[in-house]
């Protein structure tokens, strides 16, 4: 049995899906049942990492365990959650980290993740951590202010990033949890071509056709706008600190780590946004990871 903590999510879902596809049992640990479909081999566990003693009965039976956790209390859920899969006798983890855990980590967010690492890697015996670069869904947080004026505005955007297609890292999840031998190393999953927030939003504007406007906004800024939306402060300025690292080796650097996992080039960012345009437009369509 596998469990995937954080299964309605941009990475759960389509990894439950992958999983489910591939033959296994799977147990989804979700707040909500009603957000999972029903399927052949699919079992639903209600619970939430704020309450850790819900986590413990969904780990009865279970071997292998997907964890993704996010937020300013996401370091508190996974160090209980280490705990518990210990206790359970969980021989394999699968953990959705970030590249700002690669020593030196980047900031309280970088620092958080390696901490979370460092205490599955000590509970089981075989641990995979998998650190994305930034995710192409990301731009998703755009579609208000091309709305309403054509202009995008983003901090640190001369820092390039090998963004990274959800599709792609919950494949590469499913593969490190089905398959022996991919335990003791980080994966640092990126998509194939680095690009600036600039250059994002000029592919951005040729594909729907439209000028779209550019604003490099101050940091301070930034994170005044996270903790309005009520992220608290300490957590906002280590998710802009993380953005902010220039190291080409926290996702400016292109690896081959997809197509090592999964045996098939990582998506471009190109074939993504045609997936995905109409919901930049008026009448979006389901989005496409």
């Amino acid at each position: 049995m596998i469990l995937i903590i954080g299964a309605t999510g941009t990475i759960g879902r389509p990894l439950v899906a992958r999983l489910l596809q591939g033959g296994h049992h799977v147990r989804a640990f979700t707040r909500d049942a009603s957000r999972l479909t029903p399927a052949p081999g699919l079992e639903v566990a209600e619970g939430d990492l704020d309450r850790p003693e819900t986590l413990a009965p969904a780990l009865d039976g279970v071997h292998t365990v997907f964890v993704l956790s996010f937020g300013p209390d996401a370091l508190t859920q996974e160090l209980a959650a280490a705990e518990l899969v210990a206790a359970a006798g969980v021989r394999r983890v699968v953990k959705l980290s970030s590249v700002a855990a690669i020593e030196p980590a980047a900031g309280c967010y970088g620092v958080d993740h390696a901490k979370a690492e460092a205490a599955f890697a000590a509970a089981v015996p075989e641990f995979t951590a998998l650190r994305p670069s930034g995710f192409m869904t990301n731009i998703l947080q755009w579609q208000s202010t091309i709305a309403a004026s054509g202009t995008v505005y983003q901090c640190h955007g001369d820092v390039p990033r090998a963004v990274v297609a959800p599709a792609d890292v919950a494949e590469a999840a499913a593969v490190c949890l089905t398959r022996p031998g991919l335990h003791g190393r980080p994966y640092q999953l990126t998509g194939p071509e680095a690009l600036t927030s600039p250059q994002l939003v000029a592919r951005l504007s040729a594909a729907l056709g439209r000028p779209l406007r550019y604003v490099e906004t101050a940091p301070r800024d930034a994170v005044a706008g996270m903790v309005g939306a009520g992220l608290p402060p300490a957590f906002a300025q280590g998710l802009l600190d993380a953005l902010a690292a220039p190291e080409p080796t926290r996702g400016g650097r292109p690896t081959l780590a997809v197509r090592h996992l999964t045996g098939r080039p990582a998506t471009t960012f190109d074939t993504w946004l045609t997936r995905n345009l109409a919901a930049f437009r008026t009448a979006p369509l389901p989005l496409t990871l």
